[in-house]
Order: C-alpha cells, then sequence, then structure tokens
C-alpha cells in the first residue's frame, strides 16, 4: 500500500506556492534554504520585482490536467491559460497525442516570466513539446524567467520534448524544469540550446545563462543539473575543455524501465558514428549529452535515438515541419 502514496517534492510544492503569490495574490511563505540551488531568494521574490517594472511585455502561466476520458482518449480536464502562454492538445491515431505549448510572445527578454503546470494522470503516453523555437533576447536589466512543472502519473511515459532555445547576445535566462514521478512512469526529456546562429553570422559576446533540472520519484531526488555560464559566452565556449567550439548543447534525460537495455543500445549503435557524445547511467536516470556545430545533426542524431525506444516514445510531428 506504501508504494501507492505519492509525495510531491518540495520543489512541486514551492513552484504552486510561487504561482499562487505572483497569480492570485495569495502569501506564499517557504523556507528556501531548503530548496537551493534549485530555488532561491530570487524566485522568491519576483513578484515585488515585476512591479518595478514599467516595459514587462509577458507573463504567462498554463495550469491543466491531463487525462483519459471513460472511452480511453485522453482529455484536458482542467484548462488555465492567462497572459502569452497557450496550450493545445492534438490527438493522433497512429502514435502518441502531443500537447502544444504557445508563446504568443515570441520569445523572452526582460523581466518575462513563463509558469507551466502540467498534471499527468495514470496509464497515459503523451508528447509535450511546442509551436516553435523559443528565442531569449538581449534584457536590459532583469532576467527572463521560464518555470516549468510536471506531475507525472503511474504507470504514464511523457516526453518533454520543446524545440530547441536560440539565445542571443545580452541574453539573460534563468530556467527551472521540475519533473515529479510516481511509480512505474517513464520519463524522456530532451532540450537544446544553441548560443547563437552561425549562419546568420550571430556571435554571443555577452550574456547570462542559469538552467537548472530535477527530476524526483515519490518525493525523492534521482537527478539533478545545473548548467551556468555567463560574460562571453562565444570565447567560453571556444575553449577545448568547454565545448570547443560547439555552440549547440544537447541534453537528454530518461528515466524509467529497461533503461540498462537502452544505454546497451544506445552504445552499440552510436560508437561507431562520429559524435561529440556522452552517455552514463547515474542513480536510475540515462543520461547524454551532445555538442555539436550543425543543429540538422543534432536532429539526425535525436532522429535515430528515438527509434531505440519502445512505443511510448516518438519525435514530435511538428519537428517534420
Amino acid at each position: 500500500m506504501k508504494r501507492n502514496i505519492f509525495k510531491k517534492s518540495k520543489n512541486s510544492i514551492f513552484f504552486e506556492g510561487l504561482v499562487n503569490g505572483l497569480f492570485f495574490a495569495k502569501k506564499h511563505t517557504c523556507d528556501v534554504d531548503l530548496l537551493r540551488p534549485f530555488f532561491s531568494e530570487n524566485d522568491l521574490n519576483l513578484k515585488d520585482k515585476v512591479k518595478l517594472l514599467k516595459d514587462q511585455r509577458c507573463l504567462g502561466y498554463i495550469n491543466l490536467i491531463l487525462e483519459k476520458n471513460t472511452q480511453g482518449y485522453l482529455e484536458i480536464k482542467k484548462h488555465r491559460e492567462q497572459g502569452n502562454l497557450k496550450a493545445r492538445l492534438i490527438k493522433s491515431y497512429t502514435q502518441n497525442d502531443e500537447l502544444i505549448i504557445i508563446n504568443t510572445a515570441g520569445g523572452l527578454t526582460s523581466g518575462d516570466l513563463n509558469f507551466n503546470s502540467i498534471k499527468i494522470s495514470n496509464d497515459v503516453s503523451i508528447i509535450i513539446t511546442t509551436q516553435s523555437m523559443e528565442k531569449i533576447y538581449k534584457c536590459k536589466n532583469l532576467h527572463s524567467h521560464s518555470y516549468t512543472n510536471i506531475e507525472v502519473g503511474v504507470n504514464s511515459s511523457v516526453s518533454w520534448m520543446p524545440l530547441e532555445t536560440i539565445f542571443f547576445n545580452g541574453g539573460k535566462y534563468r530556467r527551472r524544469i521540475n519533473i515529479d514521478l510516481k511509480y512505474g512512469s517513464n520519463f524522456l526529456g530532451i532540450e537544446t540550446i544553441i548560443f547563437g546562429r552561425k549562419a546568420m553570422g550571430e556571435i554571443v559576446n555577452k550574456g547570462e545563462l542559469d538552467d537548472g533540472w530535477q527530476i524526483h520519484k515519490n518525493g525523492q531526488l534521482l537527478y539533478s543539473d545545473f548548467n551556468r555560464i555567463t560574460g562571453n559566452i562565444n570565447k567560453k565556449i571556444s575553449k577545448p575543455f568547454i565545448s570547443k567550439g560547439n555552440n549547440i548543447f544537447c541534453n537528454i534525460v530518461y528515466t524509467g524501465k529497461k533503461i540498462r537495455l537502452y544505454e546497451k543500445k544506445i552504445l552499440l549503435h552510436f560508437n561507431k558514428l562520429n559524435y561529440f557524445l556522452g552517455v552514463s547511467v547515474v542513480n536510475g536516470v540515462l543520461l547524454l549529452k551532445m555538442l555539436s556545430k550543425d543543429i540538422t545533426e543534432i536532429r539526425s542524431f535525436l532522429d535515430d535515438l528515438i527509434k531505440i525506444f519502445d512505443e511510448n516514445f516518438n519525435l514530435p510531428r511538428i519537428w517534420s515541419f
């Protein structure tokens, strides 16, 4: 019986309080010291900082629950949208349904805030993606912020596969992604960030990225990953001990069933190919990190990679356009 009791992570509880404080004028108190380095006073004091902005463009929020109806089809049971963020469920009869997140603001800049709160019920297979690439524009003062909290039900398989994030010169971006899993659930996450488009002659001489991921199962931390880079990003990523001039970073995370089988297949398949790639399994989480200078190489790699996983996972259809 204990295995069926779901414990939320402290990150999820803090996220709900943060949203309540920003959007619903509810008091939010929390000992943020317990959540470092994932959250900090900067997150706790967002509401006060937003009030001081005269030129904030967007404050977006989506909150929804996905579950199957009596006929076994997936539908949105609860749906709240605010500001620049929208979400649409696209049904498919040949592969997994897709939840598409739409940012009508066209990107993020100084002081912009986006919040995604998504709850997946039991026995669901779903892909979560975006309508277009996210763009991080030059920021005058405050960072742009993006927070995502996903709760995954028992025996569900969720793919988090947004299109790539393009980081422009002068951008300041703080992103937090928290995943709460129940027993028997599977999660595959793919995030790619591009520091300037080489084909457009873009160079990121100045910027700041503060990117954090955490995955919990039944309230217990499985995976924690933080990437922070500031200053002259182009100069730093040119160094051989950082990324050897590769301006595209792809981070892939999987936790769930058949993890050792997938690791073995990935090593056998990609060992002979000339990818700048690292693969490991730590604490029940399969990690892949890839560097490249060409987004088509990343896309080709992901197209091959997804074929290794079972029918619960496939690439979003929007990626083919």
